[in-house]
């Protein structure tokens, strides 16, 4: 039976609000199955024990670059557990001792004093083995020194690495011995049309909230707003907190207003 009347304090309209966090990879992605696919492909011989290719991914922000790798990156993983995966933000870990540590932490090694990124990477190195590694590193334009591209490249033996980036003209402006080594094939990522960020929405929309909970004029809003910025990250928060708005007015509906404030909010 309907419920009606105002939503109770321990009622809520999400279902599950984690599938609406930056981090989580639904189990399908639609609208992206070649881009998954070509870099399933590139990285396949890591699964015959063998070197992949390097990959260089590309295209604007909020698409889809980031979670496309980690769907294929948890789907090889799941398919041969020897390979090793390692994915570091580099906004976050911009430089060569930042990233040697996450990586280090990554593998749950202990620390010894105070190891240089070197001698980190040589402790890994030996950790590994023989095991195939990719080496994921996302935001690679924020990196404040390419020096570790050139450690990765010629340490590991049985390796793939996987650079993400904004701008397409990054590989131009890496050291000639980097690009020699890299030898990254390039895959970008088209902007979604609106029919797409609209399905985009919609999808996740079923993973966050209980049926019937939103109006068609608040997910429509929505969508015109997301593919207004080009960027389903945005459309993801704004369904977060329009959810939340809703909920703070003990609405069991999510009504247009909501979704405007919650755009009006993100868009400050």
């Amino acid at each position: 039976m309907e419920k009606l009347g105002p939503l109770g304090e321990e009622e809520s309209i999400f279902s599950n609000p984690d599938s609406l966090e930056p981090d989580f990879i639904p189990p399908i992605l639609p609208f992206r199955e070649g881009e998954l696919r070509e870099i399933a492909e590139t990285l396949k011989p890591l699964l015959n024990d063998q070197s992949g290719r390097n990959i260089f991914i590309t295209g604007k922000a909020g698409i889809g670059k980031t979670h496309a790798v980690k769907k294929v990156l948890h789907d090889l993983s799941e398919e041969n557990e020897n390979i090793l995966v390692f994915y570091i933000n580099c906004w976050v870990h911009p430089t060569a001792r930042e990233m040697s540590e996450e990586m280090f932490s990554q593998m749950k090694l202990p620390k010894t004093g105070e190891m240089s990124p070197a001698g980190m990477l040589g402790k890994i190195i030996m950790r590994i083995g023989e095991r195939p590694v990719i080496v994921c590193l996302d935001e690679i334009d924020r990196a404040k020194e390419h020096g570790f591209l050139y450690s990765v490249l010629e340490r590991f033996r049985k390796k793939s690495l996987i650079l993400i980036s904004n701008r397409s003209d990054f590989p131009a402006l890496l050291d000639e011995r980097i690009r020699s080594r890299l030898l990254a094939k390039e895959i970008t990522f088209r902007p979604y049309s609106r029919e797409e960020i609209a399905g985009i929405i919609r999808e996740r929309k079923k993973y966050a909230f209980y049926e019937d909970t939103w109006s068609k004029a608040a997910i429509e809003t929505v969508e015109e707003k997301a593919f207004e910025v080009a960027d389903v990250r945005f459309a993801l928060r704004a369904l977060r907190l329009a959810g939340l708005k809703a909920e703070s007015k003990a609405s069991r509906t999510v009504m247009k207003e909501h979704a405007e404030e919650a755009i009006a909010e993100l868009s400050n």
